[in-house]
């Protein structure tokens, strides 16, 4: 599965484009910068840091050997003098801002996020009509000389909790699997809500606009720790609440 997903999403480089255009993407928040050789020793005094959340330690922890595998996927020997940048969030091209950051309105934040796979390799593991789901822990730009530079979100899967029942309440049920990658920031196609179940260990909803009648949840954001809403519309939030939360929750 990890190799699928890899080619799936990467997307190789074979020549540059001269006449084209690339996406503008707007980061925000630098968090960190360092040489890709001093990478290891960076995230050794990292350790140190109080301020990280778990997922960045684990992101700092999978870093060198994720991006490893990217460059082996884009044939890229030689990494010298590559530089790495590290910023808490960033806008996409759809206008939805990614995030990846241990403190945004004294909360940490790290955005779940809904891939496009390759239709060639879908019958290869289970989607959700062509979308897999994932949990950024980084956003980086990998910056080489001579090239491009590489606009990247660090993320870990999600897969579907069982492949007898992979939906419930007309929503994905996943859990987060221990597969990682690197992903192309480009081929991020939205940002999406994923709740952790209610009174169960590693059982998560994905929320997809329009699960509930009339209503769109792009509006609203929800915390990973527990069974509260943030932002939104009040009337909207409650709404949410009255017809989906009690069956999701178990309230």
């Amino acid at each position: 599965m990890k190799t699928i997903r890899r080619k799936a999403i990467i997307k190789r480089r074979v020549t540059e484009e001269l006449h084209k255009t690339p996406t503008a993407l707007i980061y925000t928040s630098k968090l960190f910068e360092f040489k890709l050789l001093e990478a290891s020793i960076f995230f050794e005094q990292q350790k140190k840091n109080p301020d990280l959340t778990e997922n960045m330690i684990k992101g700092f922890a999978k870093f060198l050997e994720c991006l490893d595998s990217f460059f082996d996927m884009l044939d890229i020997i030689s990494a010298e003098d590559c530089r790495i940048k590290i910023f808490g969030s960033v806008t996409l091209k759809n206008i939805n801002i990614l995030r990846a950051t241990n403190k945004f309105q004294n909360r940490p934040w790290f955005s779940n996020i809904a891939i496009a796979m390759d239709n060639t390799e879908l019958f290869k593991y289970q989607s959700d009509n062509g979308t897999c789901y994932a949990q950024t822990l980084l956003i980086t730009e990998v910056i080489l000389p001579n090239k491009s530079s590489f606009h990247l979100a660090l993320v870990q899967w999600y897969d579907f909790k069982s492949k007898k029942t992979p939906f419930v309440y007309d929503c994905p049920l996943l859990k987060l699997v221990e597969i990682y990658n690197f992903i192309e920031i480009e081929a991020i196609e939205k940002i999406v809500h994923i709740v952790p179940r209610f009174d169960t260990k590693d059982e998560y909803f994905g929320l997809r606009s329009g699960v509930v009648a009339g209503d769109s949840v792009s509006e609203l954001r929800f915390s990973y720790g527990g069974g509260w809403l943030n932002g939104g519309r009040q009337d909207l939030t409650d709404r949410l609440k009255r017809k989906l939360i009690p069956k999701l929750w178990g309230i």
